[in-house]
């Protein structure tokens, strides 16, 4: 019984250390964005870099994963820009210090796929650490998740002067609304990516543990 008890101790420890590590790496990159937005290309630059380098060392590695790495950053980026567009046409939001008549920051693209890899790494890094926790737990942690990091990310930037929302009842910048709508998208890749990872037959903690 102690041991078991040492033992789950011992695993939300982990987690705790998981998850302060990343909220760091997330205030490192709003901050990365924040500062230096009105150079866009720059972010641009820096980012798409920092994106290829980490998908090239996973297939120089021959990692497991890298194909799910890979498949799940282009699809972010996608459905990221799509969204994104959506609500720059309908001025649901705004981004500043463009230049000219521009609306749509170079880096957007890069920022959404990297939100994959993020979103993906933790979640992978908290179930390892929770030995395969059951199902219901992991949706929970899913959930909290896709909640919790990108609203925070949204916060960082957002009080830094990147963009604004026209949407009423906000917290710290970021409507209600807009966390809903972060949640929900999180968690749509989330399940689009389940479904590519069971018709693939690629096995994997996250998507495709059975």
């Amino acid at each position: 019984m102690k041991t078991t008890v040492a033992t789950f101790n011992a695993n939300y420890a982990e987690v705790g250390k998981i998850i302060s590590k990343n909220l760091f790496k997330l205030s490192i990159a709003g901050l990365f964005i924040g500062l230096f937005y009105a150079y866009d290309g720059l972010v641009a630059t820096f980012l798409g870099l920092y994106l290829l380098t980490s998908i090239g060392k996973r297939w120089k590695k021959k990692l497991p994963d890298r194909k799910i790495y890979l498949t799940g950053a282009v699809i972010s980026g996608i459905l990221g820009v799509c969204c994104e567009l959506w609500g720059i046409e309908n001025e649901y939001w705004q981004y500043h210090d463009l230049g000219g008549e521009r609306q749509f920051p170079y880096w957007l693209p890069f920022a959404w796929a990297l939100a994959f890899t993020f979103v993906y790494k933790l979640e992978k890094e908290i179930f390892e650490a929770l030995n395969r926790p059951l199902w219901t737990t992991k949706m929970v942690i899913a959930l909290g998740v896709a909640i919790i990091f990108p609203t925070i990310g949204e916060i960082i930037t957002i009080n830094l002067g990147v963009w604004t929302y026209s949407w009423p009842y906000q917290v710290f910048g970021v409507p209600i609304l807009a966390i809903f709508l972060l949640m929900v998208f999180h968690s749509g890749v989330n399940l689009l990516m389940s479904w590519v990872c069971k018709y693939q037959v690629w096995k994997d903690i996250v998507f495709n543990p059975w």
